[in-house]
C-alpha cells in the first residue's frame, strides 16, 4: 500500500524539511522536530504506558529513534505517522519490559497535558464533557481506545492507521465504528446524549 504524501501538501513540508535537516546533521532542526512533536508523542505513548515518568522516556527513545533514522525517512508516509509508528513500537517495548506493572494506560493520563491547538467543543461547560468524554473512553478495550485517540486526536487518516497498526483499513472503519458504538453505550449510561 503506498502512502505517498502529495507533494503540494504545505501542512507536512515543515516537518519533511526538518527531517531532512535532521539527517544533514542539524541540530536545531532536530530540537524544533523535538519541541513540535514532544507533547503529542507523550499522549500518544499514555496510551500503553500507566507511568508518566516511564512514557517521558518513551518519548526521549522515540525522538533518538528519529534522530538516527531522520536519514532512512523517505516521504512514502506523513512525518506524523513515521514519528508515531516509532512511539507505538517503543511504547509497546516499555510495556513488554514492564509487564508486571499495569502496562495499558487510560486516555484520562494523556488529557493532562493541555493541546492548545486542540479546536475547541462547542458547548456551555467543555471540561466537564471533556472528562466526560475522557472517563467514557477510558472505558473501552485499549484497541478501541488506540483507534479512537488516532483517529480523532490525532487525526490521521484511515489509511495511515492502517499502515500504523498493520491492519487493513476494512479493520480500521470496523473498530471505529464499534469503539463509537460503544463510547456512545457509556455516555449514555452517564447520563450524556449526543453522537461521539
Amino acid at each position: 500500500m503506498n502512502l505517498r504524501v502529495n507533494p503540494t501538501d504545505q501542512q507536512e513540508e515543515p516537518d519533511f524539511e526538518l527531517i531532512a535537516a535532521t539527517a544533514a546533521g542539524g541540530s536545531a532542526a532536530f530540537e524544533a522536530l523535538y519541541a513540535r512533536y514532544e507533547r503529542r508523542v507523550f499522549r500518544y505513548v499514555c496510551t500503553f504506558v500507566r507511568q508518566p515518568a516511564l512514557a517521558e522516556e518513551v518519548v526521549i527513545d522515540t525522538m533518538m529513534a528519529v534522530w538516527k533514522g531522520a536519514r532512512d525517512f523517505n516521504r512514502d508516509s506523513r512525518a506524523s505517522t513515521w514519528i508515531l509508528g516509532i512511539a507505538r513500537h517503543k511504547a509497546l517495548d516499555a510495556v513488554r519490559k514492564t509487564r508486571n506493572e499495569a502496562a495499558t494506560a487510560s486516555v484520562e493520563q494523556a488529557a493532562e497535558i493541555a493541546d492548545t491547538a486542540e479546536a475547541p467543543v462547542e458547548s456551555i461547560n467543555h471540561a466537564d464533557q471533556a472528562q466526560l468524554m475522557l472517563r467514557a473512553i477510558s472505558q473501552l478495550s485499549p484497541d478501541h481506545q488506540e483507534i479512537l485517540r488516532l483517529a480523532f486526536y490525532e487525526e490521521l487518516p484511515y489509511a495511515d492507521i492502517s499502515a500504523l497498526l498493520s491492519i487493513p483499513d476494512s479493520t480500521v472503519k470496523t473498530r471505529v465504528f464499534y469503539a463509537k458504538q460503544q463510547l456512545r453505550g457509556h455516555l449514555e449510561k452517564m447520563g450524556v446524549g449526543g453522537t461521539p
